[in-house]
């Protein structure tokens, strides 16, 4: 029987440059033959735009706050789940489109530079021992350059082969596979994974451990936990019946990184605001932004001299019955033509070291770059 992998690996043969795939340890959906692109609100009833198609639409939260939600509403969606027979779905739709020859030659390079940047951080650490906010999360660009277009299937593919488990996106010019699930839903319950505190991968079983070890006592990497963990609690507690939450973070071993991730589970009282609304109260969490929210902008707008986008923003599908999965945009790039545009962010607190801080969008960047780059 084929394994929820081998659909998604099947689908990103068929995405192209104009379908849209969205895939989830539990869920892959395939949008094709696109009816509509809209520009939405958190609260707004889009059932009915969601009607235009087959019930399903892909949803993208920028960074910024206020700025329109993308809904794109495909005339079809293939539902690839565990044990279906993805062939046979993919199947209708012929054969995947060809893909242009690899890239011969590439180009890197950083946006902003080390030295600049790490001074950032240090500004943004006295901020917050100055008492302005409690955390701010700073970002770096790396662009790629290639001398061909470059193809999201292949970038995917390659994302998936690497991080199985992520959430797996090609839709709106961004690709990615982002560990950090912002929020579920299925009828009443609703799950979300705080994803905050980071270190590398070891070279060997006793490094990763020992980093893991470190990571688990490191008073700035509880901290950054503790202010997103809190914050999703106290979202989503006054809607709640109950709530399931795990005590102690646990450690999420990725490909390049480890992280501290706390699951959460909810029940929602019967009246629970719609879903969109739920994620957009999330949204952007301390683990992308900062906190308190407006301080954390301020912050940002004052070291930052770019448009996000997408990026530190939240994406995912809804479906007309008020169902749907959002993963929160990390380790992705934007995509267009033969140049990529790679991001990584680091959360600065008050005991922030801008060395460590590099190191850790370094790190970070490491999920991407083989994938853009690979022959």
């Amino acid at each position: 029987m084929p394994s929820l992998s081998d659909a998604a690996q099947a689908a990103i043969q068929f995405i192209g440059n104009q379908r849209i795939l969205f895939s989830s340890p539990e869920l892959s959906l395939l949008g094709v033959e696109q009816v509509a692109d809209h520009a939405v609100r958190p609260g707004q009833d889009i059932a009915d735009l969601l009607r235009d198609g087959d019930g399903v639409g892909f949803i993208a939260f920028p960074f910024r706050r206020g700025e329109p939600v993308r809904l794109a509403v495909p005339e079809r969606t293939l539902r690839l789940a565990p044990g279906c027979d993805h062939r046979a779905l993919l199947g209708s739709l012929g054969p995947p489109p060809q893909i242009n020859r690899a890239a011969r030659s590439y180009s890197l390079r950083p946006v902003e530079q080390p030295e600049e940047w790490c001074g950032n951080v240090a500004d943004v650490a006295g901020a917050v021992r100055r008492g302005e906010l409690r955390k701010a999360v700073i970002a770096r660009r790396v662009v790629v350059m290639s001398d061909t277009v470059i193809q999201p299937t292949q970038v995917l593919g390659r994302l998936a082969q690497t991080f199985p488990g992520a959430y797996l996106f090609s839709a709106f010019g961004l690709v990615g596979a982002s560990p950090e699930l912002l929020l579920s839903k299925q009828g009443r319950y609703v799950e979300s994974k705080a994803l905050a505190g980071t270190v590398r991968r070891g070279g060997d079983d006793a490094s990763d451990r020992e980093l893991a070890r470190w990571l688990v006592e490191s008073p700035k990497n509880q901290q950054e936990h503790r202010i997103l963990r809190d914050m999703v609690l106290e979202t989503l507690a006054p809607h709640a019946v109950s709530v399931h939450v795990e005590k102690e973070p646990q450690i999420l071993k990725l490909a390049n990184v480890q992280h501290l991730m706390t699951h959460l589970t909810v029940e929602l009282k019967p009246d629970h605001p719609p879903f969109l609304e739920l994620a957009d109260s999330l949204h952007p969490t301390p683990a992308v932004c900062g906190w308190p929210r407006d301080a954390a902008y301020e912050v940002i707008d004052r070291v930052e001299d770019w448009d996000r986008g997408l990026y530190g923003g939240t994406l995912g599908w809804v479906d007309a019955q008020d169902n749907g999965c959002l993963c929160v945009t990390i380790r992705c790039a934007e995509l267009d033509g033969a140049i990529a545009t790679v991001f990584a962010g680091s959360g600065i607190v008050a005991d922030s070291d801008p060395a460590e801080e590099l190191a850790e969008t370094r790190a970070k960047f490491d999920a991407l770059l083989p994938a853009l780059i690979a022959p």
